[in-house]
């Protein structure tokens, strides 16, 4: 009775529906684009203004006044306990505490400031013969820091929409112009001869095809193009809005 039971059971769960949830859709390349950090970026040295990763102008020159700036910083951190005691000498009584906020928070930035100098002064001395030019591997902590905060967001709209799967549309619909008329390459018509001889899809003339049929419909669809129309959420939007609350009064 036990055995016919337990069977009914397990046929009962089989039978069950499989709840899944919808995916959703992304594009990295907005969420890229609206990171604070993304518009620091200096194409013309591939590294980020502002940063430790950012170039010393003037050659060894401008790296001496970097380490001037650094000296100067550090001997006024040694010197805050005698520059608070200063601000305070004429600040009445109930208004001491609120100076010293502002003096502790004027101390901060400072020595964030500091730290931020001494990574790029040593940056700016790593490259032999070419003192201030800062190497590749210098942006390396901006890259990270603007990856961590994009699959922060991702890991949010997992949990807010209860979902496993995320579909990055930045594949499926790159930035191209819109064509102004149909590419010579799509005028071969490969479906029918796909379908005929599945062994075309492995040669060169199918690649090109595929290519040109691909950046084809980017650029006809565009970029606020529906990609999935059908079985995924569309949260581009929402991953934007995100990524802007999430790095807002980041400052470098």
């Amino acid at each position: 009775m036990l055995k016919k039971l337990l069977l009914i059971f397990m046929a009962g769960v089989i039978a069950l529906p499989v709840v899944q949830a919808e995916p959703i859709m992304v594009d990295t390349r907005l969420m890229l684009l609206a990171h604070p950090l993304f518009t620091q970026f200096d194409p013309q040295t591939a590294r980020f203004r502002g940063t430790s990763s950012e170039f010393v102008e003037g050659g060894q020159e401008g790296v001496d006044q970097l380490v001037a700036e650094i000296r100067r910083l550090d001997a006024w951190l040694l010197a805050s306990p005698k520059h608070l005691q200063e601000k305070l000498k004429n600040v009445p009584v109930p208004d001491r505490a609120a100076a010293e906020r502002a003096f502790l928070a004027e101390k901060r930035e400072v020595e964030s400031r500091l730290a931020m100098l001494q990574i790029r002064a040593y940056n700016a001395r790593l490259v032999p013969g070419r003192p201030g030019v800062t190497p590749e591997a210098s942006t390396m902590p901006q890259i990270n820091e603007i990856a961590a905060d994009i699959r922060a967001v991702l890991r949010q709209l997992k949990e807010t929409h209860k979902t496993d799967v995320i579909i990055d549309s930045a594949e499926l619909l790159p930035i191209v112009a819109k064509p102004k008329a149909t590419p010579p390459a799509l005028s071969a018509n490969l479906h029918a001869r796909l379908w005929k001889d599945p062994a075309i899809a492995s040669s060169p003339e199918f690649a090109a095809w595929l290519d040109a049929a691909d950046s084809w419909w980017a650029g006809k669809l565009g970029l606020d193009a529906s990609v999935i129309p059908v079985g995924a959420r569309d949260v581009r939007l929402e991953a934007v809005k995100l990524i802007e609350e999430r790095t807002k009064g980041l400052k470098k």
